[in-house]
């Protein structure tokens, strides 16, 4: 895997042995057992056994240290959970490892906290958790998935990135309209509020013609500035572009010039940038939804692509391929999408379905919300809502099995649904009181090395 040094660094000798043994992909019984080779260092031992073969174990040793391995942490918004899943042995299969209940952490409020949107640091020791209930921002050592980093970001909390240096953890809080600075000292595993952004109070913001500025997701150009869509419904859309030299907006955009209210992704290696909006439609008022995609010109500052057919409805979450032919782009309402190539930025193929239910009746099919790869480019793992969602329009994001579906790159076919608690374990009064899983946020957590052309998570 190709890594920008400050972003994306592998992890590698020792330390990944370490975290491998931790993440049970080895044992101490794979040590090579000394006793039993014969050495020059006591010429009284017998030779009777033959020694063994200097090819075999240098073969040995490479499998033990550079097996590539890594785990999907899913965010259970629902029952307020985080799920991690690793590899099986057997062929699409994946093995449940840990469950990490985040209402029953020290430092939790009694009211609980909703796990909504998760990132890693560059060399994945650390998860940040933003949590839209609870008004803060969760960081676990991933290691031990021990919480070191508990930081009341503010209300609805619901994207926090680190940033290219792994120095912040920006926040985008949608209730207080705040883009919040967090400072990581990682080597300390402190975590500390450090300033903010009032979005509505912005000059640059003003200018643009926003009235209501609240920020939803982020990533980081390669000019090193975080790019911010607004919303959370479409027609609170915009964007806007923050200098992290000064911590202050550069530009914005209004919901006219821009209309972008989800999904933000930097191309690996151009001055791109991609952008989602979408739209539930409304049936009783006859109206109907929007599915688009956006592309920013981060070093002339244009759109050069404008609403472009996610083709279907409530465009949403997105990614890459891991050898960066292919962005990935899901529909949550109509549980569809299309894949674009980034080069000439043009829908080259629809996906028909990223959850197994798929029906006319929006009450008889999935919700897919955040896809997420596997390293070695076989998988493309996406969220699934349940029948009681937390987050979004219901009519959206209202679905049938919650978890999340593994769909084959190669084949683009649905090859597993992970369902951690089967909604069939619940009955009508949970749903009625909103009691039930409901998948939201995903993360694929790396270990090890991988042959990849891109890193598998943004900035690049």
């Amino acid at each position: 895997m190709t890594i920008d040094p400050t972003r994306r660094k592998l992890l590698a000798g020792s330390a990944t042995a370490g975290i491998i043994a931790v993440a049970g992909c080895t044992s101490g019984d794979d040590d090579p057992d000394d006793s039993e080779t014969d050495t020059d260092d006591d010429p009284d031992e017998s030779d009777d056994e033959e020694p063994m073969d200097d090819d075999e174990g240098e073969d040995e040793e490479t499998e033990t240290e550079d097996v590539g391995h890594y785990e999907v942490w899913a965010l259970d918004q629902g029952l307020d959970n985080v799920h991690l899943y690793e590899p099986g042995e057997g062929d699409d299969e994946f093995d449940h490892v840990e469950e990490i209940d985040l209402n029953g952490l020290e430092g939790v409020p009694d009211e609980g906290v909703t796990p909504h949107m998760i990132d890693f640091s560059s060399d994945y020791e650390y998860a940040a958790i933003a949590c839209t209930a609870g008004a803060r921002t969760l960081v676990f050592r991933t290691e031990d998935r021990e919480l070191v980093g508990n930081v009341e970001t503010g209300a609805s909390s619901h994207m926090a990135v680190f940033d290219p240096n792994d120095e912040y953890i920006h926040v985008d809080v949608i209730a207080e309209e705040k883009i919040v600075r967090v400072e990581a000292d990682l080597e300390n595993e402190e975590f500390e509020y450090d300033d903010y952004i009032e979005l509505p109070e912005d000059e640059t913001v003003q200018e643009a013609g926003i009235d209501s500025a609240s920020p939803i997701c982020h990533q980081f150009d390669s000019q090193g500035r975080s790019i911010h869509t607004l919303g959370p419904s479409y027609h609170d859309a915009g964007l806007v572009i923050v200098d992290h030299d000064e911590f202050e907006v550069e530009l914005a955009y209004s919901q006219d010039e821009v209309p972008t209210n989800c999904g933000t992704m930097p191309h690996p290696d151009e001055d791109k940038f991609y952008l989602t909006a979408g739209l539930p439609s409304n049936p009783d008022e006859g109206e109907d939804g929007v599915g688009a995609y956006y592309v920013y010109d981060t070093a002339e500052d244009e759109i050069i692509e404008e609403d472009v057919s996610t083709e279907g409805v409530d465009a949403h979450g997105f990614w890459y391929t891991p050898d960066g032919e292919e962005l990935w782009v899901l529909n949550r309402e109509t549980n569809d999408g299309v894949i674009v190539d980034p080069e000439t930025d043009e829908v080259i193929e629809e996906i028909d379905a990223y959850g197994e239910n798929q029906s006319d009746d929006t009450a008889e099919r999935d919700a897919p919300d955040i896809m997420w790869t596997s390293p070695d480019g076989q998988y493309m793992f996406v969220t699934l809502r349940g029948p009681a969602p937390q987050s979004g329009d219901p009519h959206a994001a209202t679905g049938v099995t919650p978890g999340f579906s593994v769909l084959d790159i190669e084949s683009r076919e649905i090859v597993d649904t992970v369902e951690p608690d089967p909604i069939d374990d619940f009955g009508q009064d949970d749903i009625d009181a909103e009691a039930v899983p409901d998948f939201h946020g995903l993360g694929v957590r790396v270990v090890g090395d991988f042959d990849s052309d891109i890193p598998n998570s943004p900035p690049f």
